[in-house]
């Protein structure tokens, strides 16, 4: 979807990975997501938030993944006790993300959001392929409805082999629906002691299209929305 987005806005693929992905022909900065369910905004081990100057909260991100033994070995021996374990980091976490900060002029959830998703302020625009089409918005935008929208909680066991509070999960405050959640990736050797923060990308698509109005088609294959649909150009 990168290239495809490229070639269409005559711009070209930014190299590297975190969040930039499409220069446009313009110098903007452009994060493309496609995909068919979920978005995985972020999957990250312990050394990743130790290395993070900018990752507010950190430290209980890695208070979830403490949770678990190192050797996965121990964990897959007495699953239930280390998942225990993740009750109570993961209700901090919520708190966390619930609250807001002392030393900010923001609440601890748009910070979090802010940096996960656009990795602070490095990006202009949030590209989402849908079909054969390119919707485009401005990124403070999407952070300032996303974070108007949603409300932190944690999971509530809905089987009888689950347990409480082993995720924080981002609901929709008018409707209950879930559309984001954070989690932890214990699954297999290669990804074990990682934490996965993923969204649902038809839920958040229409979040954003039904609260930012003004939609402007630029191409057949491009529409932007609200400040996008003024400021973004084609070459």
């Amino acid at each position: 979807a990168e290239k495809e987005f490229a070639d269409l806005v005559g711009g070209m693929l930014y190299p590297g990975s975190r969040k930039k992905d499409v220069v446009d022909a313009h110098g903007n900065i452009h994060s493309v997501k496609s995909g068919e369910k979920k978005w995985q905004i972020f999957l990250y081990g312990r050394r990743r938030f130790e290395e993070s100057v900018g990752f507010f909260g950190a430290n209980l991100f890695i208070a979830c993944i403490d949770s678990f033994p190192e050797r996965r070995e121990d964990y897959l021996r007495d699953k239930e006790t280390y998942k225990q374990n993740l009750e109570r980091p993961m209700r901090m976490l919520k708190d966390f993300l619930s609250a807001k900060s002392e030393h900010a002029l923001h609440d601890n959830k748009v910070i979090f959001l802010q940096e996960a998703i656009f990795h602070s302020s490095e990006v202009d625009y949030l590209a989402i392929k849908d079909g054969a089409e390119f919707h485009i918005f401005d990124a403070g935008e999407v952070i300032k409805v996303i974070n108007t929208a949603v409300v932190p909680a944690n999971s509530k066991a809905a089987q009888r082999d689950q347990m409480d509070d082993q995720k924080v999960i981002f609901k929709l405050a008018d409707t209950d629906t879930t559309i984001g959640e954070i989690e932890m990736r214990n699954d297999s050797p290669v990804h074990y002691r990682q934490v996965k923060f993923w969204m649902d990308k038809k839920k958040t698509l229409d979040l954003l299209k039904n609260r930012i109005e003004s939609e402007n088609r630029k191409s057949s294959r491009i529409i932007a929305y609200g400040r996008a649909a003024r400021t973004f150009k084609l070459e």
